[in-house]
């Protein structure tokens, strides 16, 4: 396992110094971070943080946004590799069917994991939009931490779909012997 962060803590660094990595991590994040706070803050609570933290608690809140920007960065980060994956894969004229084998598990990962955290968006006692869209509105407010153990699972996913990425282009860039 500590093999593995390694490999992980050293790859993602030399991915995203190349600038269109770079630069799809802090759009991705940006655009991800600003759509958690609209389904979280603004849209509920007529734009107003202070209202929202009134109604939840500034603990709940702080930590909240604080998994939003988790996620966020995180989204940024599986967006990066995803791309730099594909443009390996791409230039090393590899075809590969799209199963699990080639990457379905990170995918998999990757969309539960932004998915979740967009559902735990919103307001616990007045309701989530995205929870609104299937009839359950005040979803939230009936977990026991109102939401924030969506975004952890979130949070989780994501680690997990980041680290198989990484996994998947180490495989990639590992030169395999030509059969005879």
């Amino acid at each position: 396992m500590r093999d593995e962060s390694g490999i992980m803590l050293i790859t993602i660094p030399l991915i995203l110094k190349r600038r269109r990595y770079f630069v799809s991590v802090l759009l991705t994040a940006t655009v991800t971070f600003i759509l958690s706070y609209i389904l979280t803050v603004w849209n509920i609570t007529g734009k107003s943080l202070s209202a929202y933290a009134a109604m939840s608690g500034w603990p709940f809140t702080l930590f909240s946004l604080f998994l939003s920007l988790i996620i966020s960065v995180l989204a940024g980060v599986y967006s990066s590799l995803f791309l730099a994956r594909r443009r390996i894969i791409k230039s090393k004229e590899i075809s590969t069917k799209g199963g699990l084998a080639s990457g379905g598990k990170n995918k998999l990962s990757g969309v539960s994991g932004m998915a979740a955290g967009l559902f735990a968006a919103g307001c616990p006692t007045c309701g989530a939009p995205l929870f609104a869209l299937f009839g359950a509105p005040l979803a939230l407010f009936s977990l026991p931490f109102h939401g924030l153990e969506l975004k952890a699972l979130s949070v989780t996913l994501l680690l997990l779909s980041v680290n198989l990425l990484v996994e998947n282009i180490k495989k990639q860039l590992v030169c395999q012997p030509k059969s005879i």
